[in-house]
């Protein structure tokens, strides 16, 4: 089977990173792993292109939102996942400004992102709504209104 494209995983935990390369593997992606925002931005600068990005969003000297934009600004075709244990919708919202597209609450995710990999396209995903993915499943997510409705 082909390989679908590069995935750069970012995460300073190394059982997490190494399963994450494992799945993403499977689902036949070429991997670049990253323990650091450093480490992160030097594959960003290397890579001609990227087809998924799994962020982490506490490295030890970047913030998954820094990574974050700075795979959107690069590669505006890619499918970025920040991955957290908190689970925060104002969190949720920072993550879907700065460019993500589907966040990710650690560890209950993992299986499904798999499965959403596996099933749909990187095209298919990226065109698609918000996704969170947490202890219930995936589903969309909506941003609020940035309109204000008067009610008088």
């Amino acid at each position: 089977m082909s390989v679908i494209g590069n995935a750069l995983v970012v995460d300073d935990t190394p059982a997490n990173r190494d399963f994450l390369e494992r799945l993403l593997k499977q689902a036949r992606f070429d991997i670049h792993g990253a323990s650091t925002g450093k480490e992160a931005t030097e594959h960003i600068e290397r890579l001609d292109k990227l087809a998924l990005a799994v962020v982490d969003m506490e490295l030890p000297d970047a913030s998954g939102l820094q990574i974050t934009a700075q795979i959107r600004s690069r590669f505006p075709k890619a499918y970025i996942v920040v991955a957290t244990m908190h689970d925060e919708r104002s969190l949720m919202q920072e993550v879907f400004r700065v460019g993500g597209n589907c966040f990710l609450v650690k560890p209950h995710g993992f299986m499904d992102l798999f499965r959403k990999l596996t099933t749909n396209s990187i095209d298919q995903l990226r065109d698609g709504d918000c996704t969170v993915i947490d202890q219930y499943g995936p589903r969309a997510f909506s941003m609020p209104s940035t309109s204000s409705s008067g009610a008088g």
